[in-house]
């Protein structure tokens, strides 16, 4: 079988998709569509530097076609469809639908679309496909930064035209008919988590440390971390990651440190030296049905971690000390500065191998068992 996948664009920041189909392209033939965004695009300046982005990503080689001495694989194809996200007008959805068909490859195996954006079901009759999977990962009604309208309406017909639904929590599989719907949390790549790492040099390792990385989004509660880093001092605050909304807060603490986004593999040197690790998030619908990917990381590197109330830090506890005020929190990180090297070493046997069982491996395994018994009760060959 092959796999014709929607998803982020390829070679960002690793997503959940990213990770299980890197393991399923040793074995199988992946097609890799470049993001077809969730939002229709303005005249401000963050569309438009998005959009030379794209085209300068048109006039440069995909990973795919790059020469590498990294063993690490690549999809077989790299696509950067040139469509216009959330096509309304039916032209333009048709001039969409010929342009990417131009640029897909003609099917060789049983094809199986991927699909992990919802704006993917405006293509699905161009792919010539024998499964098609929605795999489900945020919450898109009340995710930052996409057209919520345009974004629920085209779930809706996705949902309708999968033939399996896969939700990365059960708040998410909730949301979808049962008959055709599985959990698949995420993963984690234990190894390259646990392996000890040296600091990073813009840590001071002198003192202690409280760190997130991931996008500073809506989401991430400002107000909260202005107040912890005020009432301690001494602790440096590192918050490393792209900024995608207005932080005037943040930087009015100044022992509130923010580094700018790394490569995938550098963040276990940070995870390793940092005191704890942070989950410090707004309630809100988004967060109740998220699954973070950097939970498990976290977890993995051994270093303690201390995250606001939600559904996927509880699964956790005690591993992870879930807070629920300032008072809370102070406490825990107070805690946290507290532990000898042996409690610390302590705690990360444990949370490794709390995780242990969850790898990417794991998940993209059972990913495969369901695609076949999809096709056995289909009565079809698959390969």
């Amino acid at each position: 079988m092959e796999f014709l996948v929607f998803g982020e664009d390829w070679g960002r920041h690793p997503s959940s998709s990213q990770h299980i189909l890197t393991v399923l392209l040793k074995h199988y033939d992946v097609h890799w569509i470049n993001s077809i965004g969730l939002r229709q695009p303005k005249f401000s300046q963050r569309d438009i530097r998005r959009l030379f982005e794209k085209l300068f990503a048109q006039l440069t080689p995909s990973p795919a076609e790059k020469t590498t001495n990294d063993d690490s694989p690549f999809p077989t194809s790299v696509i950067k469809p040139l469509v216009w996200p959330l096509a309304q007008n039916k032209l333009l959805q048709s001039i969409n639908n010929t342009v990417l068909k131009s640029q897909l490859s003609s099917k060789r195996q049983p094809r199986i679309i991927w699909a992990a954006l919802p704006s993917a079901v405006d293509y699905l009759n161009i792919c010539d496909s024998d499964l098609v999977i929605y795999y489900c990962g945020d919450d898109f009604s009340a995710l930052a930064g996409v057209d919520h309208h345009y974004a629920a309406r085209a779930e809706q017909k996705l949902i309708a035209r999968a033939d399996m639904i896969l939700a990365c929590s059960p708040t998410l599989k909730a949301k979808f008919p049962e008959e055709k719907t599985w959990l698949l949390p995420h993963g984690v790549s234990l190894s390259q988590f646990a392996k000890p790492a040296s600091c990073p040099a813009d840590i001071d390792s002198s003192r202690p440390s409280v760190g997130f990385y991931g996008s500073l989004n809506d989401w991430l509660d400002q107000a909260l971390l202005q107040r912890l880093a005020r009432a301690r001092p001494d602790i440096n605050f590192y918050l490393l990651g792209p900024v995608n909304t207005d932080i005037t807060e943040l930087q009015q603490a100044e022992n509130i440190h923010r580094l700018p986004a790394q490569p995938h593999h550098q963040l276990a040197g940070y995870l390793q030296h940092w005191t704890v690790a942070i989950l410090p998030f707004k309630d809100n619908d988004q967060i109740r049905a998220c699954n973070p990917l950097k939970l498990r990381e976290y977890l993995a590197s051994g270093c303690p971690v201390i995250s606001s109330d939600f559904p996927a830090a509880r699964a956790y506890r005690p591993l992870v000390t879930i807070a629920e005020n300032e008072k809370q929190w102070l406490t825990a990180i107070d805690n946290a500065c507290q532990l000898s090297s042996q409690e610390r070493q302590n705690y990360a046997q444990q949370a490794q191998q709390r995780v242990s069982d969850e790898s990417w491996e794991q998940r993209a395994n059972q990913v495969t068992q369901l695609i076949k018994q999809q096709f056995v009760s289909n009565n079809s060959d698959v390969r």
